[in-house]
């Protein structure tokens, strides 16, 4: 957690500044505060110390309790590291809203990240004023409909703004008033769980803020609704509803198919994302909501099917017949269900013929090969495979280690040590006799995932923390060129710089490029590891 907080100071401070950052940094070290206790902590005035958690909550980092009606009642604050984190991916989230919704998309997600929250007549005026090239409102307009729709973007409304908490606690006090007297820790338990599942229903609905949409039939094709006239049409938007960015969307797991399998199975995979992504809450579940052939078929492209990438048997009574659309993405999904990595498994609790996506066997499945790259790369082959061992036969011996890796004794007690020291491996001593004797004792070696996992994302987040603070000394080390590019007269006119500022300009831009490829790399681990 040390770690991780001085990371999130280390965001804090590059994108809202140092008076912000000190706020936050206090509230993720001493949890909920008031605002007297951060004006105390800080030194700052009470009026700093509000714009800044004014700041903070409109872009979604800090919630607070909503208080009752007594107004002498304090209000807490509290702070949410991952939303913090998230803003390690902003680049990346930007990318994929260009790729999906042009350069108007773009334009929306950067003004997202910079405000907080907008509401689509904001972000017309802003469109109106700063669009000096496309001029068109109604390009936006479009973008930040499809982008509503499709839930990149969510609407927030004021009570998003208290904390999970604060809203169990109110949850689980209405629960309290139906029994008169509860005596037992069942009926204690049966209260916080009936509690939880009445916050959680709060965010199940199906229906989404600010949009109303008509009837459609759920067997049209992808393709025909997109081409439609009416798609954007057909659904009346909100202007007055703040709107903020979705980032669970973003975290796809078809570029495992793409590398395992092929490019169309990528795409198969993506589309049993999007066939399932209005039932689905959280990437965390076991498994994807089901769907059939026929559906996943009818929303997939056209020119998808004559791509000619997969080998099916052919009809024996017509050798010369294609095959049918159904056929195509059967033989994809069989690929997917085949593959060690799970991608689909069957489920028949909706009828025969129905397939989901196997998140806990992909999600397993994606942290070992992540831990045996790390572990390979770090300590060598000969310690990958003995972490490999362990995982699949579980706890051994020293002798049974040497006998499955095939290395010498006295090697594989130096690893064994080396991968103990670094937190990848663990040691059980289990005592023959009742005198617990180290000496008459066995010690077996094992690997324990979720300890392992954790060591592994804090030595991520202590890179992403050495990388951020170089790229700080490096912009520092420049402090006159950047200060120089930033007057008017050079913004308009770059032949104002002599050749040494730009020799020096173009090495800096080399650095900050290679630091920033360098964090998003590492950021692609932590989703792994903590997003998924």
């Amino acid at each position: 957690m040390s770690m991780e907080a001085h990371l999130c100071r280390v965001i804090l401070l590059e994108d809202f500044g140092i008076y912000t950052a000190r706020i936050g940094y206090l509230l993720i070290l001493n949890g909920r505060l008031t605002l007297h206790d951060l004006s105390r902590f800080t030194k700052y005035s009470l009026k700093s110390v509000r714009e800044c958690l004014v700041v903070l909550v409109q872009h979604g980092i800090v919630t607070f309790t909503d208080g009752t009606d007594d107004k002498s009642e304090a209000t807490f604050y509290e702070v949410d590291t991952h939303r913090i984190m998230m803003r390690l991916r902003m680049g990346r989230i930007m990318r994929v809203m260009e790729e999906h919704y042009g350069k108007a998309g773009s334009a929306i997600c950067q003004l997202l990240f910079l405000y907080g929250r907008v509401k689509l007549s904001q972000v017309k005026t802003w469109a109106a004023t700063n669009d000096t090239k496309q001029k068109d409102e109604a390009a936006y307009t479009r973008a930040f409909t499809k982008m509503a729709i499709e839930q990149f973007i969510t609407a927030v409304l004021p009570q998003h703004s208290r904390s999970m908490y604060d809203r169990f606690l109110d949850a689980e006090e209405k629960e309290y008033e139906k029994y008169t007297i509860v005596s037992s820790a069942q009926e204690k338990k049966a209260i916080r769980e009936s509690a939880q599942a009445s916050v959680d229903a709060q965010f199940k609905t199906s229906e989404r803020i600010g949009l109303k949409r008509k009837a459609e039939d759920l067997l049209e094709s992808e393709a025909k609704r997109l081409a439609s006239e009416g798609y954007h049409e057909e659904h009346k938007r909100s202007d007055e509803l703040d709107y903020d960015v979705d980032p669970d969307m973003f975290f796809m797991v078809s570029d495992l198919a793409t590398t395992r399998i092929n490019r169309t199975a990528g795409i198969v995979m993506k589309t049993f994302f999007r066939s399932g992504k209005d039932k689905m809450r959280y990437v965390k579940e076991e498994s994807s909501p089901a769907a059939s052939v026929t559906h996943i078929a009818n929303m997939l492209e056209p020119d998808i099917f004559t791509r000619g990438d997969i080998l099916l048997p052919a009809d024996p009574y017509n050798p010369t017949k294609k095959p049918s659309v159904n056929q195509v993405v059967q033989g994809y999904v069989d690929l997917l269900k085949s593959d060690k990595a799970g991608f689909i498994k069957t489920e028949d609790k909706l009828g025969s013929h129905q397939y989901a996506v196997n998140l806990a066997k992909l999600r397993h499945t994606m942290k070992r090969e992540l831990l045996d790259g790390l572990v390979n790369d770090k300590f060598g082959l000969a310690c990958c495979r003995i972490v490999r061992i362990l995982c699949d036969k579980g706890k051994l011996d020293e002798s049974q280690v040497q006998k499955y890796a095939m290395l010498p004794l006295k090697d594989v007690r130096h690893k064994l040590s080396t991968l103990l020291t670094a937190g990848i491996v663990e040691i059980q001593e289990v005592p023959r006799t009742t005198d617990r004797a180290p000496g008459r004792s066995f010690h077996l070696w094992y690997v324990s995932p979720d300890n392992c996992f954790n060591e592994l994302l804090a030595d991520i987040y202590k890179a992403i923390f050495n990388l951020q603070q170089r790229k700080t000394e490096e912009l520092q080390r420049r402090a006159r060129l950047i200060d120089k590019l930033s007057r008017e007269d050079v913004i308009a006119n770059m032949a104002l710089l002599n050749e040494i500022d730009k020799a020096e300009l173009s090495k800096m831009e080399k650095v900050i490029e290679r630091i920033e490829v360098s964090k998003t790399r590492l950021d692609e681990m932590t989703m792994i590891l903590r997003d998924f």
